[in-house]
């Protein structure tokens, strides 16, 4: 799928075409002579004929693959600002970055791209893309370095402020939009460098080295002021700063810091805005040897750290402190480390763990405690010695405990995966099972608590909508045949069904949507008239309720279920269970309103599932039995 425009935008333009030969891409290219091909968010026809863009992409491609220089100029060079994207050999998702490019040109920016990518089909797609933007300059240098072509696109620059995106960094239209705008006021802004794990490469650089490098993203705010952080320097390949301090030209092998200092970017103030996020997609290469007249100090001690002189690395502590609850209690006020199965990243955003553990953190926060979130990647991070709680939410990933402070492990999926060995080294252990936890305890010889799941009362609560008629499921296909979607839609019942890898099992006509943005959900949910639920096989015999029905029921919705040990009784009536296919088909069919309590008990139902089963119970537990170990 081409990055230049969106398949389900043509699809919404021309519904007729939904079951064409080759979905929206077979449809598109067999009507190329007649309409163009479609371009940008809406997917509308381009505005150059087909025969301009086969003759710009065939010239592009056939230059690459004879590793000739390329160059194509800008027919619009009166922005103020532009955005210099280096595209190296080695770029590992050239899609996301020519996307990001796009996004800016559609918002009135300006690119420029520095290109050493020698496949013909990179090369062939900016040609198209250029062809179709008029602000969009390129050069292709094939058998040069990426510092080299970088240097050639900055020197020949027009413009008054130049945001700068090195190789394999992830940077979105908004935010080289707002760097923009920062820099014009007269400094060096970058965004807050987050490395491929998801912990910080750089929040800056000082004379100890990166600020904050290998740190968890939440401990920049810890730093900033109002997001911004004055640093002795910036860091990283990813950056903008007014032309005018920029002194050239600069030497072929600066990169990252080297190429920052080989700017000469000086005399002005140097900042990092923690509110702006820019992503390695490699690890970060280590530092070059860069001289920093400045110290990090100050900034850490405002984040309440002490720098120690010796020891390990970082040369950190926190001093102990308390904090006096609402209900009088004081209590230590503790670090803690939620550990998630979750990627780093965008793609964190569709994964439910990321959103159990923000919904955690903030529960943890209103009770005084400093709270960090580690994407999988991150699990074993340098800095761990840090944190005195650490939490493992445990699904189908294994995570170890750290060597230092309380380790909790919470296991809330997936029990099959679960050992006594994964399940001993951990000092206190729950599971959101009330039957496993008792069975496992024996097994194991390892005292596991129940601690089922729960919803964030803060967002899934009743906002008055109306009831409709429409039966949704949300989740993904797992490449598996799953009765509870699959069948009723056999059956002829129409479902609406939200998520990924749907197409082998259903008609595109049941797909709603690949996915629902988190903050979407709890407004889809009390609106359904019925939202499905189905379990994975170890959880459903194990006893383990999923977050779905919290949620749902939370949210003012109803559930139908697969039936789970426990599950009626927690819910009272608002989740009803089916056994088998044909009493699901037969709850469907029949008269839904009467399956399920009146408004009044529902209400009540939803009532009680946000206070007994909210983060915020769940916390508590949590911190209480901490306080216990410690």
């Amino acid at each position: 799928m081409s990055p230049l425009w969106d398949a389900p935008a043509y699809i919404r333009n021309h519904p007729d075409r939904v079951g064409e030969p080759g979905g929206p891409v077979g449809s598109a290219w067999r009507r190329r002579a007649q309409e163009s091909l479609p371009f940008g968010a809406d997917a509308l026809p381009a505005a150059p004929g087909w025969t301009s863009l086969r003759a710009a992409i065939t010239d592009a491609a056939a230059a690459a693959a004879s590793l000739r220089d390329g160059d194509v100029e800008s027919s619009d060079s009166g922005a103020r600002a532009e955005l210099i994207a280096a595209f190296g050999e080695n770029e590992t998702d050239f899609d996301e970055s020519l996307a990001d490019i796009a996004g800016y040109l559609a918002r009135g920016g300006a690119a420029a791209l520095a290109v050493t990518d020698r496949h013909p089909e990179v090369w062939s797609q900016i040609a198209f893309l250029a062809r179709c933007q008029p602000r969009l300059r390129a050069i292709l240098r094939p058998q040069s370095s990426t510092a080299a072509a970088i240097n050639e696109v900055v020197l020949s620059s027009q413009a008054e402020v130049i945001i700068l995106r090195g190789p394999n960094q992830s940077l979105d239209a908004e935010t080289a939009a707002a760097l923009a705008e920062r820099a014009a006021q007269g400094r060096a802004v970058a965004p807050l460098w987050l490395d491929s794990d998801g912990t910080i490469a750089a929040a800056g650089t000082a004379k100890e080295g990166r600020i904050l490098a290998g740190h968890p993203a939440e401990d920049a705010q810890g730093i900033a002021v109002e997001n911004v952080i004055t640093v002795p320097a910036l860091s990283g390949p990813t950056f903008a700063v007014p032309a005018a301090v920029i002194r050239g030209p600069l030497p072929h092998e600066a990169t990252g810091e080297g190429l920052i200092a080989m700017l000469g970017i000086a005399n002005v103030p140097t900042e990092v805005h923690t509110d702006l996020v820019a992503r390695s997609r490699t690890p970060a290469p280590p530092p070059p040897s860069v001289e920093v007249d400045g110290s990090s100090r100050a900034l850490l001690e405002r984040a309440g750290w002490e720098q120690l002189e010796h020891g390990q690395r970082p040369r950190l502590r926190r001093p102990g402190r308390s904090v006096r609850l609402e209900n009088g209690q004081t209590v230590p006020a503790l670090r803690w480390a939620l550990k998630t199965a979750a990627p780093a990243g965008p793609r964190a955003e569709w994964w439910g763990d990321t959103h159990f553990a923000r919904g955690l953190a903030a529960a943890l926060r209103r009770l005084g405690q400093e709270v960090v979130i580690d994407a999988y990647p991150a699990r074993n991070r340098a800095t761990t010695r840090l944190d005195d709680v650490t939490v493992a939410l445990r699904g189908p990933e294994p995570i170890d405990p750290p060597e230092t402070g309380i380790s909790v492990l919470w296991v809330i999926s997936h029990p099959d995966e679960q050992d006594r060995q994964s399940v001993g080294a951990f000092d206190i252990v729950f599971a959101a099972s009330q039957p496993w936890a008792s069975s496992a305890s024996r097994e194991f010889g390892k005292e596991i608590r129940p601690l089922l799941q729960c919803t964030d009362a803060t967002r899934f609560h009743p906002s008055g909508r109306a009831r409709g008629r429409d039966i949704v499921f949300v989740g993904t296909a797992r490449g598996i045949f799953r009765p509870s979607v699959v069948a009723p839609i056999r059956a002829g019942i129409p479902v609406q069904v939200f998520g990924p890898d749907w197409r082998e099992w259903i008609p595109a006509s049941a797909i709603a949507g690949t996915g629902v943005p988190n903050a979407d959900l709890p407004a889809l949910y009390e609106q359904a008239d019925v939202v499905l639920n189905d379990h994975w096989p170890a959880m459903k015999e194990q006893g383990f309720i999923a977050n779905r029905p919290y949620d749902v029921v939370a949210a003012g919705g109803r559930v139908i279920s697969d039936d789970v040990e426990g599950i009626r009784e927690t819910f009272e009536g608002a989740v009803v269970t089916y056994r088998d296919v044909d009493e699901l088909i037969a709850l469907l069919r029949g008269d839904i309103d009467a399956a399920f309590p009146d408004q009044e008990e529902l209400s009540r139902i939803s009532a009680m599932i946000r206070s007994r089963d909210s983060f915020d119970a769940r916390a508590r537990t949590l911190l209480q039995a901490v306080i216990e170990a410690i």
